[in-house]
């Protein structure tokens, strides 16, 4: 029974978890800390994609390819493009002089761009990155938590290619439409 103990305890202790901190200020930085991260994880379920959402990142609504993240009082809005994922559309971007950050990402065959903007006393984020694209307003002195947070999230969006290729298929949308004729006035004159 010792032994089986002993064996437990130290298998306890010589297993673990790797914990990455964020205790860095450079928004550079912190980007590139998550974008070599390899996330494997997913918690949150779309249409043709999953992603990992951190903890204390709930979704508060989910409308197909849009969805509505929330993490104390902030809002994040993420779009996931899976028809420019699936015909691999090229990513076109361009900062503008009024941008407060700018940096393209580039990590193997992903690719995306973050871009802050000051607006007023608020900070404008936009990130897109692996097909989709996240915007959210902050405070100055949350931009560092909502970058790692973001970047975690669009880092992690793992596509379902044959989910998205039947979505895609005009058999799959054209069966749910339907024409109806509707019925004009006999005094009707016009032909619209």
């Amino acid at each position: 029974m010792k032994k089986v103990f002993l064996l437990l305890v130290s298998l306890v202790l010589l297993s673990g978890c790797t914990i990455t901190r964020m205790d860095t200020k450079t928004y550079d930085e912190v980007i590139d800390k998550v974008l070599s991260l390899n996330i494997k994880l997913s918690n949150k379920v779309g249409k043709g994609y999953k992603y990992y959402a951190p903890r204390g990142v709930v979704r508060v609504d989910a409308n197909t390819y849009n969805d509505v993240l929330k993490r104390d009082s902030t809002t994040y809005y993420l779009y996931v493009d899976v028809v420019s994922y699936y015909y691999k559309t090229k990513l076109s971007y361009k900062n503008s002089k009024n941008d407060y950050y700018f940096k393209t990402l580039k990590n193997g065959k992903k690719d995306g761009y973050v871009d802050i903007v000051k607006k007023n006393n608020k900070f404008y984020v936009q990130m897109v990155y692996n097909y989709a694209k996240i915007e959210t307003y902050v405070e100055e002195y949350e931009l560092a938590d909502i970058l790692s947070y973001s970047m975690i999230i669009l880092n992690s969006i793992n596509y379902n290619d044959n989910l998205i290729e039947k979505i895609l298929q005009d058999d799959y949308y054209s069966s749910s439409f339907k024409e109806y004729k509707i019925k004009k006035p006999e005094d009707a004159e016009s032909k619209f």
